[in-house]
């Protein structure tokens, strides 16, 4: 009767860890970022002394993101969709600050391949983001919908995954890119 019941109790922990095995694979994630943005604009002579005709700032950044993977025999296709914040750049004109809160929603096609111990990816997707512009006490509010694209690499632990990316937006009069580390959790 102890082998049965020996032999039972292997056979649950063998199923149980199958069962952890193949909630690690799951193709749903969940995940962070944080990073630097680079906001670069040429935003003309509008009239304002001591205001430059283009502006090259850099804030720091963070992302919210939830993603489907699709599991194929040589190449990984996925779909991701998030928020980012790209943080609050600000100019000094004439001893005051031009502030540009810039944020939006993002939707991407991945495409990925493993090399190694790493995985290689490339993202192209679209965002629609809104900049809050704000210069003594007055604000202008600009939003739009604009092509995306990037790169990163992968490496997985587990359910666990860490993210480097590199994402570029070309929004309408401006270019807008984002370097991050990044934690993602599978199902």
């Amino acid at each position: 009767m102890n082998s049965r019941l020996a032999t039972s109790s292997l056979a649950a922990l063998l199923a149980l860890a199958a069962s952890g095995t193949a909630v690690a694979d799951s193709a749903f994630y969940v995940g962070v970022g944080a990073g630097g943005a680079t906001l670069d604009a040429d935003i003309g002579d509008v009239g304002i002394p001591d205001l430059p005709d283009s502006i090259d700032e850099d804030d720091t950044a963070v992302k919210v993101f939830v993603g489907y993977d699709f599991d194929l025999p040589v190449i990984d296709l996925g779909i991701e969709a998030g928020y980012v914040d790209f943080g609050e750049p600000d100019i000094d004109v004439l001893g005051n600050e031009l502030t540009l809160d810039t944020s939006g929603f993002n939707a991407w096609g991945i495409a990925s391949i493993d090399v190694l111990l790493v995985d290689v990816y490339a993202k192209l997707g679209f965002i629609a983001w809104e900049v809050d512009v704000s210069l003594l006490d007055e604000g202008i509010k600009e939003d739009g919908t604009d092509i995306g694209y990037g790169l990163g690499a992968a490496f997985e632990l587990g359910p666990l995954e860490v993210r480097g990316e590199f994402e570029v937006y070309d929004l309408d009069d401006a270019d807008l890119s984002m370097l991050s580390l990044g934690l993602l959790y599978r199902f």
